[in-house]
């Protein structure tokens, strides 16, 4: 659902988070995976893309963590889920073009604001670890081992394109 095109809004809204997110939904392969993700699995799309940025920084990522930043999102996650509901029911309905428009709108900035409070969040040496993060979110996200490859391959993939500048 991350749409450059909509995000110039707030300046404290972008962050390295933010603009990694951007980036990496928008590498070929990444939304179809993180789309099914959610609708298959139930994963929370920004948890998910949380997790792809540390593990490309390096940064490891424990389970307590992961059941802080969860919570924290919580309280927001109902209502996008709403909008994200009602948005998908009209796609494709002409006479609800406009409406359509402005819940992607809002769902976007929803999401920005779900990436902000993650961003808020450090994993640093004040929580314990228990591994890569891409681990840890797979696990916590219920990912089967096929889809857990998978995003482990567009993530290898990313990285490298990023390297050598693609």
């Amino acid at each position: 659902m991350l749409e450059p095109a909509l995000t110039q809004t707030e300046d404290h809204l972008h962050n390295p988070l933010w603009r990694f997110a951007l980036e990496f939904y928008g590498y070929p392969g990444v939304q179809e995976w993180m789309l099914r993700s959610q609708d298959e699995f139930g994963a929370d799309v920004c948890l998910l893309l949380w997790a792809s940025y540390l593990q490309c920084e390096g940064v490891p990522l424990g389970q307590e963590l992961w059941e802080v930043a969860d919570r924290r999102l919580a309280p927001r996650r109902r209502m996008l889920k709403s909008v994200r509901r009602l948005r998908r029911r009209l796609k494709g309905w002409p006479r609800a073009q406009r409406l359509y428009e402005r819940l992607k709108a809002m769902e976007i900035r929803m999401e920005q604001r779900q990436l902000q409070a993650l961003w808020g969040l450090r994993a640093d040496d004040r929580w314990p670890s228990d591994g890569a993060a891409l681990e840890v979110a797979a696990r916590a996200s219920n990912l089967p081992a096929k889809e857990k490859a998978r995003w482990a391959g567009l993530l290898e993939h990313f990285n490298v394109d990023r390297v050598i500048g693609r």
